[in-house]
């Protein structure tokens, strides 16, 4: 059985994944979580994460919104360490312009105001389907966490991310696509692009749901990620 890599998401800590973590823990010989601090491009959080599955020689790696981002970098340059691969929540297009001169925007208020307000006012509502005390509490308090200099740089990895069709189309391991319906951020028709073009993926989309499906769902999150790791 492969190993398991978890890559997180913007401002995400392995805390992220800490359902699927204990889950996928009965099963695996080994589970991991790949934490992102002031790398400033997707490349080098990808060698980042290379750097971790080497002496595996290879795993199972599941990534979420960004952390999906880099999952499709490593394929990109090393698609022999990848052997499965699950992208939740994520997107394959390069950046644009108004999402950039936003995060810049958001950066100067976090310097100027703290993490926090700046989650509250700009993403939470994003970020979430419903309401929820606990998931909120979890994303403010891994951007706390993480602070304005990591941002930063992630605001950076963004805003020069390739875009990874061609990588896409080339991948050839057993892959799960899993999205959410009310995901405004990685929306349904982006999950089934990358779906039709990942050939032979699979392609699970939840309803009621939005872009941190591992908190809003995590049960039908679990079962997903739980199936496609021991699928043949």
């Amino acid at each position: 059985m492969l190993p398991i890599l978890f890559l997180p998401g913007t401002l995400c800590t392995p805390d992220v994944f800490e359902t699927q973590i204990k889950e996928l823990a009965t099963i695996a010989p080994q589970v991991e979580a790949v934490r992102f601090n002031l790398e400033d491009s997707i490349s080098k959080m990808a060698d980042t994460a290379i750097e971790t599955i080497r002496p595996h020689r290879t795993a199972a790696v599941i990534g979420f919104s960004m952390g999906g981002m880099v999952a499709m970098e490593i394929a990109r340059k090393q698609p022999e360490l990848i052997g499965k691969l699950a992208l939740i929540n994520t997107n394959y297009l390069a950046d644009s312009t108004v999402n950039r001169s936003a995060r810049l925007l958001h950066l100067q208020q976090a310097n100027s105001e703290g993490m926090e307000r700046v989650i509250r006012q700009h993403y939470l509502h994003r970020y979430l389907h419903k309401h929820s005390v606990t998931a909120q509490k979890l994303i403010v308090d891994m951007a706390r966490e993480l602070g304005p200099a990591c941002f930063a740089a992630q605001i950076k990895a963004h805003a020069s991310r390739p875009d990874s069709s061609a990588t896409l189309r080339g991948i050839q391991c057993p892959t799960l696509i899993l999205g959410a319906e009310q995901d405004g951020l990685c929306p349904p028709a982006v999950q089934k692009q990358i779906h039709q073009m990942i050939k032979g993926s699979e392609l699970v989309m939840l309803d009621a749901c939005g872009h941190f499906s591992m908190q809003e769902r995590p049960r039908e999150v679990n079962k997903a990620l739980r199936d496609w790791y021991l699928a043949a």
